[in-house]
Formats: structure tokens, sequence, C-alpha cells
């Protein structure tokens, strides 16, 4: 099925390294309020580059592509992957999406490449 993408794509670029669920499973290990706090944080680091690139919220349903970039190869790349999580949340705090549920994310495309530096390039892309 070919879906229609519109003008109203937006990218959101995050310059630094998200936590892997490993990291966030240990937190949640030591104390539930310190893994809730932990994810909570790291929410509301993703939030203030939303605020700054200034995306608007979606009128349609959309497919997330996320290029993750890693410094080096030390990560799984499943442990990498699984930090969508953070950024499906906070686009949803911050209301450009208006749930990350399947009614409005209709798919997620992931890649991963290495360079230098940690950064994340989201593309949010509206569909028919």
């Amino acid at each position: 099925m070919t879906e229609n993408c519109h003008s109203t794509d937006m990218k959101l670029t995050i310059p630094f390294k998200l936590p892997s669920l490993n990291e966030y499973i240990n937190k949640l290990n030591r104390n539930r309020y310190v893994g809730s706090k932990f994810k909570k944080d790291v929410e509301l680091d993703i939030c203030w580059q939303i605020k700054l690139q200034r995306l608007k919220p979606i009128t349609k349903p959309c497919m997330l592509i996320i290029t993750w970039q890693e410094a080096n190869r030390r990560r799984d790349i499943d442990n990498v992957y699984s930090a969508s999580k953070y950024i499906l949340d906070s686009l949803q705090t911050i209301g450009v999406l208006p749930t990350d549920g399947a009614k409005w994310v209709k798919g997620i495309s992931n890649e991963i490449k290495y360079g230098k530096e940690y950064l994340i390039e989201v593309e949010i892309k509206e569909i028919e």
C-alpha cells in the first residue's frame, strides 16, 4: 500500500544519547521511584528539544522514521531502538501527537549509523 506524505512533515533532532532499556530497567530495579524520575528527566530533555525546534501538532496519522547515530558500536541495536519509547511519550506530552497509539502512529522505521557523536533524527510524516 502506498501512503501519501504531506508538506506538514516535520523533523526533530535530538543532539544527545538516549538511555537504553537496560539502563532504565537497572534504575527501576534499584527503586521504582528512581526509575520513574529517570524516565521523566529523559523525557523532559526531549520535550525541551521539541519546544526549541517548534514542532506543531499533527492532524493526521503518521509514520516515524528514526535515524540513530551512535558514537561507537558498544550498544546492541535493540537497546538503541528501545529509546523510541522516550521519544513517543515526549511527543505526546508536548501535544505533537494526540496519542502514541496505533490510531495515530502507523509505524516506526529505524536505521542506525555510526559517527563521531550521538545524534537522533526523527522524521514525522503524516499519511493518508
